[in-house]
């Protein structure tokens, strides 16, 4: 709790001196506060909740598996529901701190783990399966895990399919459809996702 009340304190610090006035602090306050009260409802369905996890709206639960999300997470599910799912041996795992916007989907047959500090936008959709073979419909392909490292933005409506590895600070830009391996402190966009620039790792600062 102490960590949350630091967290929160540092946030309130910060939007005071980009100038809000007090009537937008106090507001901005409340919401805070009611982010964190809603998740253990919304979120009883989840096997591990860290904390200070908040939740801007109602998020779509469906844990037929094992489901974590860590510390300081938001999910807003503010104009459609954040989905998150697992199957009845698949493992998701979001880590410390991350951002998953509205319309996101994750879903998890094996395994789909997201580092610290993610950044989802909206619609974005991360699975570890394709569900069904292209020529065989009754069919279902074997899962193949996803992961995405530390740092990690994807930009709205990108997808992540099955067997990528995105590594640390990398960028996905909008729309992106990411079918193989992201190096880290790249920035990938297209259809397929192809490598548009390189970051240079001396000048990262992670987000707080």
């Amino acid at each position: 709790m102490w960590k949350t009340l630091q967290r929160a304190r540092a946030v309130l610090e910060r939007d005071r001196a980009e100038g809000l006035s007090a009537l937008e602090l106090a507001a901005k306050s409340g919401r805070y506060l009611a982010e964190l009260a809603a998740a253990p409802f919304f979120l009883r369905g989840v096997d591990s909740v860290g904390q200070g996890v908040r939740t801007l709206g109602r998020p779509r639960i469906d844990n037929l598996g094992f489901m974590s999300i860590g510390a300081h997470t938001l999910l807003r599910s503010v104009n459609v529901p954040v989905e998150l799912a697992t199957g009845r041996d698949g493992r998701l795992e979001v880590g410390e701190a991350c951002s998953i916007n509205y319309g996101a989907s994750l879903g998890a047959l094996a395994r789909v783990q997201l580092g610290r500090r993610c950044r989802l936008g909206p619609y974005v959709m991360i699975v570890d399966s394709e569900f069904h073979d292209a020529y065989e419909r009754a069919k279902h392909p074997l899962p193949r895990p996803v992961v995405l490292e530390d740092d990690v933005w994807v930009g709205a409506k990108a997808s992540v399919l099955p067997g990528v590895t995105v590594g640390r600070g990398a960028i996905i830009g909008t729309g992106a459809v990411v079918t193989h391996d992201v190096e880290p402190f790249t920035v990938v966009a297209g259809v397929p996702a192809k490598v548009v620039r390189r970051l240079d790792p001396a000048r990262f600062v992670a987000a707080k």
